[in-house]
């Protein structure tokens, strides 16, 4: 599955707010999305859970989350998706590689391939919103009919969701089927992986960014936003 790559993504994730990028600049990102998308395979597995939610816990499939924030961003939610994607061990090795070779290309990749990921995430969450899908993982295999408006995806690691949650969605999702595991510190590899749960409810909803969950005030894409 070949991803479209926005630019402007890319410049938001290298921390461009409200200043133009010099010709070099879209010379090199130009450069790497070509060679990142001639050389990286996405994959991804998903699939869909009841969930039950109070104040501070949600509960799906025998797991439950304590996370205000995670519930207040699910509240009115009647189902989620657990959603684990990657973009595989060939984008770690291009970036290994670039830094070697060179530096400032290595920086830029990293924006390609947060961006990268970002856009499959959002064609993966675009489909199962069109009903057009069946689940891969081990559970529901299509939303209720009547639930059809989403969330953003939030991920282990915002807000108060703990990173440990990770374990507990990388085993209902059996993500070694795409390649993807955990350290015993709870970071993903391939590094250029995510897992997120997104809601679904009746009625569509006001959702805050993810960023306003986030506790890192310094990050470039926040700044950029």
């Amino acid at each position: 599955m070949k991803i479209a790559v926005n630019e402007k993504e890319v410049l938001r994730f290298l921390g461009y707010k409200g200043a133009s990028a010099d010709e070099r600049i879209h010379s090199i990102i130009d450069e790497l999305i070509e060679l990142f998308t001639a050389n990286v395979i996405p994959k991804s597995v998903y699939g869909i859970w009841d969930c039950q939610i109070d104040s501070s816990t949600t509960a799906f499939g025998g797991v439950t989350v304590k996370s205000r924030n995670l519930a207040c961003h699910l509240s009115d939610c009647r189902q989620i998706v657990l959603l684990a994607a990657t973009l595989g061990t060939q984008a770690d090795t291009l970036i290994r590689r670039l830094s070697v070779q060179d530096m400032e290309k290595a920086v830029i990749a990293q924006a390609v391939c947060a961006a990268m990921l970002e856009a499959y995430c959002d064609s993966i969450t675009d489909k199962i919103t069109s009903q057009n899908f069946r689940a891969t993982a081990p559970a529901r295999e299509t939303l209720s009919r009547e639930i059809k408006y989403p969330t953003t995806r939030f991920s282990p690691g915002y807000g108060d969701f703990d990173i440990a949650y990770q374990k507990d969605i990388l085993n209902m999702l059996i993500c070694s089927r795409i390649g993807l595991s955990m350290t015993d510190g709870y970071m993903l590899t391939p590094t250029k992986s995510v897992t997120a749960v997104i809601g679904f409810s009746k009625e569509r909803k006001q959702i805050l960014s993810k960023c306003e969950y986030c506790a890192d005030k310094k990050c470039l894409a926040r700044k950029a936003i």
